[in-house]
């Protein structure tokens, strides 16, 4: 098991502590940012109806908690944003593109249904690597867009490739295969590959993948192309059914990433009926000391749903998965440095914040929170999923503000 230095660090926003997650989170030399709102301190939502102030104030919030666990901004190689409202997403994205036009990360863009709020029109979550500013291999694919919004197709950091959120878009800036989700698949998983290639790597070093749908009804076409653009590999994957994508014609987004030579080393874990092998992805997959956990519901190894309505058991039932994964690993939830929670919307969350188990009440990890339009049975209200480090709960370093520690929201 390797020594890995943590660092949590809390901003001071009550909300931390009753659902139990960081603002930031240092593990080795990764830092990562919880996805983040344009919420103060005080609980006020900054730059309500102004999706470029609520950027600004959510980087002026990601550049003071990163800092506090040793990263800045220039070090960043991944962008995630959530946006309530499509309409507002090349605005946010442009707002975004001004503090990385050197560290071009990559990014996903994609709308989500809902924030905790109905005020916050965006979430940002962010993930750095020491040294990337100066170290990292930027690569593009010569699509216009990038250059646009200052991000990357790839970015490859020593042995780590994060590939951006790809759709069918063309060079040309159109979208291939429209109305066809089977061949947006195979356009977006040949992006994809020819990444990774230009990166070093290979399929076969496919770690951790999600996946965005604007129509779950093509959920059958999906799978058929994923399954024909993987072979054997295995990655974990989330599935998520979204409300749209940037461009009305684009029907899916996926975001990867590898590790360059886990073909050679990886543990790709199942559950006992081993259901997710022929669906094309791993209940979890450990590389080294990381072990990165597929999205869990309240599917029993049967495969069928359980606590129908209930959506605390569901909850509860996805964290069970998750232990079981991470104890295949020799982890367990106190390893755990990155948790989303994906709900549906119009689901019920019939518990507040700090009731039920508190599975990551020792870890406190960075957090993401949304709602969704679906997931891949109607019956699933919730799914979760985690990142873990083997050994990461042993020394964690707590930072929280102090009163002389003043965080300024002020846009500039």
């Amino acid at each position: 098991m390797g020594t890995h230095r943590r660092i949590n660090v809390a901003s001071g926003r009550s909300l931390e502590k009753l659902a139990h997650y960081s603002r930031a989170v240092r593990v080795g030399d990764v830092v990562l940012q919880s996805g983040t709102t344009a919420i103060d301190r005080g609980g006020n939502v900054r730059g309500v109806g102004d999706v470029a102030k609520q950027v600004e104030t959510i980087m002026t919030i990601a550049e003071w908690s990163m800092g506090k666990a040793g990263g800045k901004l220039a070090d960043v190689v991944r962008s995630r944003v959530y946006v309530t409202d499509v309409a507002v997403a090349v605005e946010a994205a442009r707002a975004l593109a001004r503090y990385f036009r050197d560290a071009r990360p990559a990014a996903t863009l994609v709308q989500v249904n809902g924030l905790a709020r109905p005020e916050q029109l965006v979430e940002i979550e962010l993930d750095a690597v020491d040294g990337a500013g100066a170290a990292a291999r930027r690569i593009s694919s010569g699509r216009a867009i990038e250059d646009e919004f200052a991000y990357s197709r790839a970015v490859r950091v020593g042995d780590r490739v994060f590939v951006a959120g790809s759709t069918a878009l063309n060079a040309r800036g159109a979208v291939e295969g429209k109305g066809d989700m089977y061949r947006q698949t195979r356009s977006i998983m040949d992006t994809i590959f020819a990444a990774l290639a230009q990166a070093g790597a290979t399929r076969e070093d496919l770690v951790y993948t999600k996946t965005y749908l604007t129509d779950l009804s093509g959920a059958a076409d999906y799978a058929r192309a994923w399954l024909e653009a993987l072979g054997e590999v295995r990655p974990t994957s989330t599935l998520l059914g979204i409300p749209a994508l940037i461009h009305p014609e684009m029907m899916i987004e996926i975001e990867a990433e590898a590790i360059v030579g886990a073909s050679g080393s990886r543990r790709d874990i199942y559950t006992q009926q081993q259901r997710e092998k022929p669906r094309g992805y791993a209940r979890a997959v450990q590389v080294g000391d990381w072990i990165y956990v597929s999205g869990c519901t309240s599917m029993n190894a049967a495969g069928q749903p359980q606590a129908a309505g209930d959506w605390a058991a569901q909850y509860d039932l996805s964290v069970e998965t998750i232990r079981w994964a991470l104890e295949q690993a020799g982890a367990t939830l106190d390893d755990v440095v990155r948790r989303r929670v994906f709900t549906v919307d119009g689901a019920n969350v019939n518990r507040p914040h700090g009731a039920g188990p508190a599975g990551f009440a020792e870890s406190c990890p960075t957090s993401l929170g949304c709602r969704i339009a679906g997931l891949a049975r109607p019956e699933l209200l919730v799914e979760v999923e985690v990142a873990a480090v083997k050994g990461a709960h042993a020394g964690i370093e707590w930072i929280a503000p102090d009163a002389a520690d003043a965080l300024d929201l002020r846009p500039r």
